[in-house]
């Protein structure tokens, strides 16, 4: 099993508003991740299909917006 990160537009009931939402699932590919996440609570809470990357994915995304800031 590998880490997989979820991440998309959600509906936040707490918040009454649309918000960015992530989470991780441990899953054997990409596509086993989402049928991991449609799984889960938040998943009916989706405005769209959430990105799902891998954790080598997730890290490269963070250090080149850490550039940029």
């Amino acid at each position: 099993m590998k880490t997989f990160y979820i991440s998309g537009m959600a509906w936040i009931p707490s918040y009454g508003d649309f918000d960015c939402y992530d989470t991780t699932v441990q899953a054997t590919s990409k596509e086993h991740a989402l049928e991991v996440f449609s799984k889960t609570q938040m998943a009916k809470f989706m405005k769209y299909e959430p990105c799902v990357q891998t954790e080598e994915e997730w890290n490269s995304m963070c250090e080149r917006l850490s550039e940029m800031s």
